[in-house]
């Protein structure tokens, strides 16, 4: 995978996942529909002069249909204001960067849009990749509705399948038959991250705490960016971040591939079983954070 085009999902991605409205996606996949009909013209001839099989109304109809598919992201459950401050529970949310390998055109437009209901980074692994073929005219169109809408439009890209470093990717998902699809590693590690320096203390007895438990735990340190790649490498059992700031700790939450994730709040609170989401473009997270920051 070429880095640079890698590196621009990763953060179209992480952006897409600080805002927090989350029913805005609605609009921009009725508003995407609206600029597929402004183009009907174009996208029938470019089918027409490639001899491709499926037809405009094809096209359209996935994804009219992709629009109306119900979401659970953002679902809250069990979610409880506790006594001591902190609001606890669970819910589904993004996954991350997910590849899908493909080479057809509908499927390859459905997991664009799925990845924009369900704030994903998707990369379409394309086994017949051309620059000047439909599923570029689609994502081109589509890409043009996120930007009016401040969205980074690099949240979608394709590029050739050989050239798609899976290993670097939080999931795989393939529209066919093939031994490709594979999800990221679990580990069972705990992660305490500090962001800001006045909790060091704090984060450092709690480092302690679970180190005397025989836990396999890491202090992590540094840019957000850079920490989260760091955590994200395998699908970790916990991970909290010791912030002031409420929009980083909004953020971790969203972003950081892992089972538990918590904000200024003690990993004894970790659950070592969650139900995976009935979702592919989904996963699980318990959450706690502190209602104050």
């Amino acid at each position: 995978m070429m880095e640079e085009e890698y590196k621009k999902v990763r953060r179209a991605y992480e952006k897409y996942n600080e805002d927090g409205e989350y029913k805005k996606e609605e609009k921009v996949v009725k508003k995407i529909i609206e600029r597929i009909e402004e183009n009907k013209e174009e996208i029938k001839e470019l089918l027409k002069i490639r001899k491709e099989k499926e037809s405009y109304e094809k096209i359209k109809e996935a994804i009219e249909e992709e629009g109306k598919r119900k979401s659970e992201y953002k679902k809250e459950v069990n979610i409880i204001k506790r006594e001591d401050g902190f609001v606890r529970g669970k819910y589904q949310t993004s996954i991350g960067v997910i590849g899908v390998e493909s080479y057809e055109i509908i499927p390859s437009i459905r997991y664009m849009i799925r990845g924009i209901r369900n704030k994903n980074g998707i990369i379409i692994s394309d086994i017949e990749y051309e620059e000047k073929d439909v599923k570029h005219l689609i994502q081109e169109i589509i890409r043009e509705v996120l930007k009016e809408e401040g969205i980074d439009e690099n949240i979608i890209e394709i590029i050739p399948y050989e050239e798609c470093e899976y290993e670097r990717l939080d999931k795989v998902i393939t529209t066919y038959e093939s031994k490709n699809k594979r999800e990221k590693e679990k580990s069972n590690k705990l992660y305490i991250y500090i962001e800001d320096k006045e909790l060091e203390e704090e984060a450092r007895r709690e480092y302690e705490k679970e180190r005397s438990k025989k836990e396999e735990v890491e202090i992590v340190e540094g840019k957000m960016e850079e920490t989260v790649e760091k955590i994200n490498e395998k699908e970790s059992k916990g991970a909290v971040i010791y912030t002031k700031d409420a929009k980083k700790g909004y953020k971790f939450i969203n972003i950081v591939r892992s089972r538990n994730v918590y904000v200024n709040a003690t990993l004894e609170n970790v659950i070592d079983k969650i139900e995976e989401s009935k979702d592919e473009m989904l996963m699980t997270k318990n959450i706690m954070y502190e209602l104050k920051i």
